[in-house]
């Protein structure tokens, strides 16, 4: 059996403005009402109401991480 490095990416955005990259993760997408540009400033609003169906599921992929990292835990 081979072993792969696969190499992950970093969560997040290309600004609009500048196009930076912003950084973010799905529990500051769920838990945030805006996002923040690090370089240019610029405040990216998250419109809840326009964006609920793609925010429940990005909750259930959360779920799924957490129960995943929960058992994946080996305790000794």
């Amino acid at each position: 059996m081979s072993s792969q490095i696969q190499t992950q990416r970093m969560p997040g955005l290309q600004c609009p403005r500048c196009n930076s990259f912003i950084p973010t993760s799905i529990h500051e997408l769920l838990a945030a009402n805006h996002l923040k540009c690090p370089i240019c400033g610029l405040q990216l609003d998250i419109d809840r109401q326009k964006s609920d169906k793609a925010l429940k599921a990005l909750a259930k992929v959360e779920l799924a991480q957490r129960q995943v990292d929960e058992k994946s835990s080996f305790k000794r």
